[in-house]
């Protein structure tokens, strides 16, 4: 079956999903119209539909139905307001979180933490189930006094103690010191664990050696770590940026395709690739068959890995 070119699944599994969404919708009292990778209702308002295929293509056939239920379910159901929240609510869930840049409105906080050019470090209220991103402006006029980014930074640390997560290693067959790390989990602040690297690490029982740590965020569910500890920290990073970025263009919530350098606290995009490029030919163009390409290395990053 050719690929559906909109939604990462085949013409067959796109038809289905399509079905399975359209019922959903009907279920909720909505009728929908399908235009490829989102579906209208009859109010208007457009859902998009990348997201859920990528976890319908994770999942087998017969999980979809239930899968595709539950989306809708929270896609048509109201979202709580900040005024439904109380106070000690609002500072239990407020957790720092990764984003691409891209994603935030251009009016929606113009002093947002960038962590790099392309994303960015933001107050989210996590509620489990749902998450809120206020603007800054709407948090602090809610709690004036209250020190948001340094509350939401201590709730992220415990997250990296206590969130329930999945580490394993992966490496090439015959060659384990060239691998590394991947940690995944149900929670969609997993990313944003990145954002307290030094919890992170303690807790999967790494440590920054002192040239920093090589860091691939595909999606909002997972990580991919190597710590540069030796020479096959160089071979590990043309794996890490192949499967970042192969990971990146299929899996829901995609937060970047470039992988990243993290040292003392900075982060810096390992391709020194020019600026105007799209970020995914940023990343295709840093490996060839595995290797590295190090006229496209950043220099500091080239110095941490003895290239």
């Amino acid at each position: 079956m050719r690929s559906e070119p909109d939604l990462p699944l085949s013409s067959f599994q796109a038809r289905r999903l399509y079905r399975l969404v359209a019922e959903a919708f009907g279920e909720a009292g909505l009728v929908v119209e399908v235009l490829g990778d989102h579906v209208v209702d009859e109010r208007g308002r457009a859902h998009g539909l990348r997201d859920l295929a990528a976890a319908c293509a994770t999942e087998p056939p017969a999980a979809w139905p239930e899968v595709v239920r539950r989306h809708v379910h929270a896609a048509v159901s109201p979202a709580p307001t900040l005024a439904d929240l109380d106070d000690a609510t609002l500072e239990a869930s407020c957790v720092l979180r990764l984003l691409p840049a891209a994603a935030l409105p251009p009016d929606w906080d113009p002093a947002a933490e960038r962590v790099t050019a392309d994303l960015v470090s933001v107050v989210a209220i996590d509620l489990g189930d749902q998450a809120l991103m206020p603007p800054a402006d709407a948090l602090r006029e809610r709690a004036p006094l209250l020190p948001w980014r340094e509350r939401a930074a201590d709730n992220l640390r415990h997250l990296a103690d206590h969130l329930p997560l999945h580490h394993e290693g992966v490496a090439p067959q015959g060659a384990p010191d060239d691998g590394f790390d991947v940690v995944v989990g149900e929670s969609g602040l997993v990313a944003s664990l990145a954002l307290d690297l030094d919890a992170l690490l303690d807790r999967l029982g790494l440590a920054d050696r002192g040239r920093g740590v090589l860091v691939g965020a595909p999606y909002r569910h997972q990580l991919a770590l190597r710590v540069v500890d030796g020479p096959g920290a160089a071979t590990a990073l043309g794996h890490l940026v192949d499967y970042t970025r192969s990971t990146y263009a299929v899996a829901p919530g995609p937060v970047t395709p470039l992988v990243h350098w993290v040292h003392e606290g900075l982060w810096r995009p390992t391709s020194s690739a020019p600026p105007q490029d799209p970020p995914l030919a940023r990343a295709a163009e840093q490996t060839r068959g595995g290797r590295v390409a190090t006229e496209r290395l950043h220099p500091e990053v080239a110095a941490a890995l003895g290239i």
